[in-house]
C-alpha cells in the first residue's frame, strides 16, 4: 500500500469550517490507499466529500442503519482506522440526535462523556494496532462551569485505553453565533479532532 502524498502543509489549526476539509488533510497525513475504514457515526457521510473514496474502503454506519457504535458487530481488530463524532452538545435543535441519543437540555455532561468513553472502548477493539481513531468533540458550559471535555476524551483514552496521542486538530466555525441574553464564558467557535494511536 502507498502513503498518500502530502502537496502542502497541515497545520493543527483548520479554517475554512468545513468538517470534510479537515477530514481530507488528516486522511492525506495517515492512512493509506486502499485501507479499511469504520465511521461508525457516518450520518450523510459529510466527512468523506473531499476524499477519494476509491482509494479507500469506508464502512459508513449510524444508529440510523442499525447500527450503535456502543455496541459494534464488527471482529476485533478488523479496521485500519475508525471515526467517531457523536453528539457532543446536551441541547440541540437536530431532532435526529435528539431521537438516537436522548441529547436534550436535560442531558448532563456526563451523559455526553460516557458516550465517548462507550464509543472509544468499542473502536479501540476494532481497530487495528497502528492503525488510527479520529475522534470529534468540543469543550462546553454545564451548569454555568466550563467542561474542557476534549482534556476529559484525552485523559480517558491515554489513561484508561492506552491509546497514544498522535495529534489534535481545531476546526473554527465560521459563523456567527446566536447572541446570549447574558454571557458569562467566552464562546466556543471551534471543535476539536483528536486522532489517537491504537498501539
Amino acid at each position: 500500500m502507498q502513503v498518500c502524498e502530502v502537496l502542502e502543509p497541515i497545520y493543527t489549526v483548520h479554517l475554512d469550517g468545513d468538517n470534510s476539509g479537515l477530514i481530507k488533510k488528516v486522511v492525506d497525513l495517515y492512512f493509506r490507499e486502499g485501507d479499511l475504514i469504520a465511521d461508525v457515526t457516518y450520518g450523510k457521510g459529510v466527512f468523506w466529500k473531499q476524499v477519494d473514496l476509491e482509494k479507500f474502503n469506508v464502512i459508513g454506519t449510524d444508529i440510523k442503519t442499525g447500527v450503535d457504535f456502543r455496541n459494534l458487530a464488527y471482529q476485533d481488530k478488523s479496521f485500519n482506522h475508525s471515526v467517531i463524532d457523536p453528539p457532543y452538545a446536551r441541547i440541540t435543535n437536530l431532532q435526529g440526535m435528539v431521537d438516537c441519543y436522548n441529547t436534550t437540555r436535560y442531558t448532563t455532561h456526563e451523559d455526553i462523556l460516557q458516550l465517548y468513553r462507550d464509543g472509544l472502548s468499542e473502536l479501540k477493539r476494532i481497530t487495528k494496532p497502528g492503525g488510527f481513531i479520529l475522534c470529534k468533540c468540543q469543550d462546553e458550559i454545564h451548569g454555568c462551569r466550563q467542561k474542557w471535555t476534549h482534556i476529559e476524551i484525552h485523559d480517558f483514552a491515554i489513561q484508561e485505553l492506552g491509546l497514544y496521542s498522535k495529534d489534535l486538530f481545531i476546526q473554527v466555525n465560521n459563523k456567527n453565533p446566536k447572541p446570549l441574553y447574558k454571557q458569562q464564558h467566552a464562546r466556543k467557535n471551534h471543535s476539536y479532532l483528536w486522532v489517537f494511536e491504537v498501539i
